[in-house]
C-alpha cells in the first residue's frame, strides 16, 4: 500500500471518529496529541494559531468561521476564565456562532505566557513587586492587534468587535472598557465576574480606579459605551471555589450576583453623579449558576439578536 493511501485511510479514521463530514477539508483536523474537545473543534471547522504581533508575550488564539458566515459578518470576542479553558469557552459558542453567522476569536491567555490573574484579567500593568510595565506590554493592549491579525487571515471586513466575557473573562472585559479599551471596540457583555473594579477612585485597582495608569479612565466615554452586567440569578454561592475572596473583593458582595449589581448601581450613580450618557444596561438569566454554557445563549441574543436590555434600567431578568 502506498504512503498516501495510509494517510488517506488514517485522515478518513479521524473524520469518522470527531463526526466531521466527509467532504471537509484535512487541514481543520487536529494534531496528533491534542485532547477530544479539541479534535472535534479542529473537525468543526476551528483554528488556532500563535499569535506574536505584539510586544508582549507569543500566545495561541483560536478561531471560528462556518462556511455561510460571510466576509463582513460581526466578530466576537471570548474571553475564558481562570481555569484558561479557550477550547471550551470555544466548543460552548460554535452552535451559536454557526446561528448568528458570527466570526469567533478567542484568545487563550495561556499560564506559560500570563502566570496569574494580574497578568491576564487585570491588565499587567505592572510587575509582581509593582514596576510599571511599558503599555505596549499590557494584556489589554493585545486586542486591537489580535483584531487586525485575524481579520487578515480570515479576510474579514468588520470595522469594529464586540466582546465577551465570563467569569475571569468577565473581569478582563469590564476592566478593559474601564481602561480606555480600543479604538474599534463596539459592543460588550460582562458575565458573571467574581470582583469588580469599581468605579470608585478611593479604592486601588484592580478593585477600583486609584493607581490605574494615568489617563485611561474617562468616564464619559467608558459609561457611555453599550456594556450589559449579565448576572446569573443561581450564581449566589458565596462559597465557590474561585470566588475571590481578598478583602476588597469580599467589600463588594458575598456572592457574584450581590458583587454584579453592586458593580452596576455604583456605575449608574456615577454617571448620573457626573451628569454623563450612561450606555450600561443589566439582565438577569433566571436559573443558571456560574456557567458560561448557560449565560452564552442570552449574551448573543443581546449582541447579536432579540434581546435589548433598556440602558440605565434596573438589573431585570431576560429569558432564554
Amino acid at each position: 500500500m502506498s504512503t498516501g493511501s495510509v494517510k488517506a485511510i488514517a485522515a478518513a479514521a479521524l473524520l469518522a471518529l470527531v463526526g466531521c463530514a466527509p467532504g471537509q477539508a484535512l487541514a481543520s483536523a487536529a494534531p496528533h496529541g491534542e485532547t477530544a474537545l479539541q479534535k472535534k473543534l479542529f473537525a468543526a471547522g476551528a483554528k488556532r494559531f500563535t499569535f506574536d504581533g505584539w510586544a508582549g508575550p507569543a500566545f495561541p488564539v483560536w478561531t471560528y468561521r462556518s462556511a455561510d458566515t460571510p466576509a463582513d459578518a460581526p466578530v466576537l470576542f471570548v474571553f475564558h476564565g481562570v481555569k484558561r479553558d479557550a477550547d471550551k469557552y470555544l466548543g460552548e459558542w460554535i452552535g451559536l456562532a454557526r446561528k448568528y453567522r458570527i466570526a469567533l476569536i478567542v484568545p487563550e491567555y495561556s499560564r506559560e505566557a500570563f502566570p496569574g490573574v494580574r497578568s491576564y484579567s487585570h491588565g499587567w500593568f505592572t510587575e509582581k513587586d509593582g514596576t510599571p510595565r511599558p503599555a505596549d506590554k499590557w494584556s489589554f493592549a493585545a486586542i486591537e492587534p489580535v483584531f487586525a491579525a485575524v481579520k487578515a487571515r480570515e479576510g474579514l471586513t468588520a470595522e469594529t468587535y464586540a466582546l465577551y466575557g465570563h467569569s475571569g473573562g468577565a473581569q478582563f472585559v469590564h476592566r478593559y472598557i474601564l481602561a480606555g479599551g480600543g479604538p474599534h471596540m463596539g459592543r460588550a457583555v460582562s458575565a458573571n465576574a467574581g470582583s469588580y473594579a469599581m468605579p470608585d477612585p478611593a479604592v486601588a485597582w484592580p478593585f477600583g480606579l486609584g493607581g490605574l495608569p494615568a489617563g485611561l479612565w474617562n468616564p464619559a466615554k467608558a459609561l457611555a459605551l453599550p456594556v450589559t452586567v449579565l448576572l446569573g440569578t443561581e450564581d449566589t454561592d458565596p462559597n465557590h471555589p474561585s470566588l475571590p475572596r481578598q478583602p476588597e473583593a469580599m467589600a463588594q458582595g458575598p456572592y457574584r450576583l450581590a458583587r454584579g449589581e453592586a458593580f452596576y448601581a455604583r456605575a449608574r450613580a456615577l454617571a448620573a453623579a457626573e451628569h454623563v450618557g450612561f450606555g450600561w444596561s443589566c439582565a438577569l438569566v433566571p436559573g443558571v449558576g456560574h456557567d458560561n454554557g448557560g449565560m452564552a445563549p442570552v449574551a448573543v441574543r443581546i449582541l447579536f439578536g432579540d434581546a435589548k436590555p433598556v440602558a440605565g434600567g434596573d438589573c431585570k431578568p431576560l429569558s432564554q
